[in-house]
């Protein structure tokens, strides 16, 4: 039999979240370079740094057409929003600061322009995530944390030379919004960078979690009705990631 986290990976569909999740507040009216920055912070300090491998990105709201990217060099989590770059709708420098430059930003550039949610989008060298996606198979409900993201992901083994499959893209218009790469770890997009950014977070902690049960006896799904009750939607993953945009502001970042 299928596991719901099967057909939602094969497909990139999911069923809504819980009806009587809390309602989450409004997000604050905050520029989308700051939150950028914020959040690279935050997830360096996870430890999702690994060299100069990733990227994050946004639309920038005041120029459409364009978006700011995180710049090719230099620390995740030291950047600043002065730091960021913005680059037109080819993927071109229009926006440079000092000498920054970007790397491997067509992906992200791709669900930006065909998936209207994509208003953000991360992609980090996330370790256990790095190490499932090894094996090409979707995460699984083992715990209350992992069934905050398994019924929003979606596999693609395009990277392995697999075609036929579905693309990044075709698996976010379907309504994925955590994309497991076979071999490269995970992309994550969202209508704000919190929702975006939390996703990341929450898709790394169920791959940690998987991988540590894999093999192990006893091991335990959860049932239908819980995995319905905790999956995540966009109010409630940019609500989870309001903490570390409050703890960037008390560090002061500017």
């Amino acid at each position: 039999m299928t596991s719901t986290a099967e057909t939602a990976a094969a497909t990139g569909t999911h069923r809504p979240a819980n009806p009587l999740a809390p309602t989450a507040p409004a997000p604050p009216q905050r520029d989308v370079r700051w939150e950028l920055a914020a959040a690279l912070r935050h997830l360096g300090r996870l430890g999702f740094e690994f060299g100069f491998n990733g990227h994050v990105s946004a639309r920038a709201p005041e120029a459409p057409g364009h978006y700011w990217v995180n710049p090719f060099g230099v620390s995740v989590s030291t950047v600043t929003p002065s730091d960021l770059v913005l680059v037109d709708d080819t993927g071109t420098i229009v926006e440079s600061r000092g000498s920054h430059a970007i790397n491997g930003f067509a992906g992200n550039l791709a669900l930006h322009q065909q998936v209207p949610d994509a208003a953000a989008a991360v992609h980090l060298h996330t370790p256990s995530g790095f190490v499932w996606s090894n094996l090409g198979r979707p995460l699984e409900a083992v715990t209350t944390d992992a069934a905050l993201v398994v019924r929003l992901q979606g596999l693609t083994r395009h990277l392995f030379g697999v075609e036929g499959g579905p693309t990044n893209v075709e698996l976010a218009a379907a309504g994925a919004r955590v994309l497991l790469q076979q071999g490269h770890g995970f992309v994550t997009l969202g209508r704000t960078v919190g929702e975006a950014a939390f996703y990341l977070e929450a898709a790394e902690r169920a791959a940690a979690a998987n991988l540590a049960l894999l093999g192990v006896e006893g091991r335990n799904l959860l049932p239908e009705r819980l995995v319905e009750r905790w999956t995540l939607t966009p109010e409630i993953a940019r609500q989870h990631f309001e903490p570390a945009f409050s703890l960037a502001a008390a560090g002061g970042l500017r």
